[in-house]
C-alpha cells in the first residue's frame, strides 16, 4: 500500500513494507512535485519485488522528523502544530548535516547544550522531547539500530517570570473594589473579562471562549476554550480542564445586568467590531491601566489573576486538593509543584501552630 499526501507546497509519499510479518511504514517528505514522489515510490515497490527493499537512513534527521509529525502527528492541535514546526526550524539550523544513521549521544547532548544558551528550560525541554520521540519512531521502524537518546541531559535559560506573578491581598481587593466600583454599564469588555479571571482562575483561553450558556445562578461552566492565533474555539487544556466552578452571586447577577448591550453575539467577552472574543492583548493594557490607577506595587499579566486567585485561596486555607480541581490542574502534583514556596509558608505557619499548641499540654 502507498500513498502520496500533498503538505503545504511540498508533497509526503508513504509507502507500507511487511517484516518479520509485521508491517511497517516508510516515507520521504520534502517532494516538489506529485510525479517525483511517485517516481520514488516506485522505486521502493521494485525493491520490495527483488528483495532489495531497504530502509533509507541516510535521510537528515530534520526531514525525517518533519516526515513523523506530519505522519503521525496529524490530529495535534493547531498550538501543537506551530510547537512541530518551531522545532523543526530548530533542527534544520542546528542539525541540518546529521543524517539518521549519524545520530549519536554526544552530537545530540552538544546540540542540547547549545541550545540551552539560547532558549529557556522549558523550550528546550519541549524541543528535547519531540526529538526523543521522534528517534524512538525510528527506532522502532529499524531506520536505526540503537536510541541515542538515552541519558541526554539539559538545561535551559531561566523563563521571564522566573518568580511567580501574583497580586497579594491588598492589591488583589483594591483591583477589585476599583473595577466593581465603575457603574456596570459603563464597565468595558476587559474590566469585566478581569473580575471573572479574578474570581475563578480561569486561563485567559477558557474566559474568552464562554458563552451566556455556560452561566447558571451560582457557577461557571469550563467546557472550551479560544485560539485566538487560529481565531476557532478548541477543547479546553485537558480532560481535568472541563469543570463547574462555583462564583458568588453578585458576579452572575452583574452579568446579567451588564448583558442587555453586550449579548448580541455567542460569546460574552466578544470585541464589539469583530463579533469574535476580546484579544489577550487588549486584556492586559487594561489590566496594566488599572493596576498604574491603584498604584499597585506589582504589575502582573492576565495570566498573573489565575495565580492571585490560587494563592489567596490557598493562604487562606482552601484545601489545596480543591483548589487544584477548581484550577482544573491534570493533577495535585502540578498545583503543588506550581505553588511551592507559597505552600511551604504555610507549612511554616502550622508548623509554629502545631508546636504553640503541644507546648500548652
Amino acid at each position: 500500500m502507498s500513498e502520496v499526501v500533498k503538505r503545504g507546497s511540498k508533497y509526503l509519499a508513504r509507502i507500507s513494507y511487511k517484516v518479520d510479518g509485521k508491517y511497517k511504514k516508510k516515507s520521504k517528505g520534502g517532494f516538489k512535485t506529485s510525479s517525483a514522489a511517485k517516481a520514488w515510490i516506485k522505486l521502493q515497490e521494485a525493491d520490495k519485488v527483488s528483495g532489495t527493499f531497504i530502509v533509507d537512513s541516510k535521510q537528515a534527521f530534520p526531514d525525517y522528523f518533519k516526515s513523523w509529525y506530519e505522519l503521525y502527528k496529524i490530529d495535534s492541535s493547531d498550538a501543537q502544530q506551530r510547537w512541530y514546526r518551531f522545532a523543526q526550524h530548530v533542527y534544520s539550523k542546528r542539525l541540518s548535516n546529521i543524517t539518521l544513521d549519524k545520530l549519536s549521544r554526544p552530537i545530540l547532548q552538544r546540540f542540547l547544550n547549545e541550545l540551552a544558551k539560547d532558549y529557556a528550560f522549558s523550550t528546550v525541554k519541549k524541543i528535547k522531547t519531540y526529538m526523543v520521540q521522534s528517534i524512538k519512531s525510528a527506532l522502532y521502524d529499524n531506520l536505526i539500530s540503537s536510541d541515542p537518546t538515552i541519558g541526554l541531559t539539559y538545561t535551559g535559560k531561566d523563563g521571564r517570570n522566573k518568580e511567580l506573578k501574583f497580586l497579594e491581598e491588598a492589591q488583589m481587593k483594591a483591583l477589585i473594589t476599583y473595577l466593581t466600583s465603575i457603574p456596570v454599564f459603563e464597565r468595558s469588555v476587559s474590566d469585566m473579562m478581569i473580575i471573572m479571571a479574578l474570581n475563578t482562575g480561569a486561563r485567559y483561553e477558557e474566559v474568552a471562549a464562554l458563552t451566556w450558556g455556560d452561566l447558571t445562578n451560582n457557577s461557571i461552566s469550563i467546557n472550551k476554550a479560544w485560539d485566538q492565533v487560529a481565531r476557532k474555539v478548541k477543547e479546553t487544556k485537558n480532560k481535568s480542564s472541563n469543570r463547574v466552578v462555583s462564583v458568588p452571586d453578585n458576579l452572575i447577577i452583574d452579568l446579567k445586568a451588564w448583558s442587555p448591550i453586550h449579548n448580541n453575539n455567542e460569546f460574552i467577552f466578544c470585541n464589539n467590531e469583530t463579533g469574535l472574543p476580546q484579544t489577550s492583548n487588549a486584556a492586559n493594557k487594561k489590566l496594566q491601566k488599572v493596576l498604574i490607577k491603584i498604584k499597585s506595587p506589582k504589575r502582573i499579566t492576565f495570566h498573573g489573576l489565575r495565580h492571585t486567585h490560587a494563592s489567596w485561596l490557598l493562604s487562606n486555607g482552601v484545601d489545596v486538593k480543591y483548589v487544584s480541581e477548581r484550577l482544573g490542574h491534570s493533577s495535585i502534583t502540578m498545583t503543588l509543584d506550581i505553588y511551592t514556596h507559597l505552600l511551604e509558608k504555610t507549612r511554616t505557619n502550622e508548623e509554629q501552630k502545631s508546636v504553640s499548641l503541644l507546648s500548652q499540654l
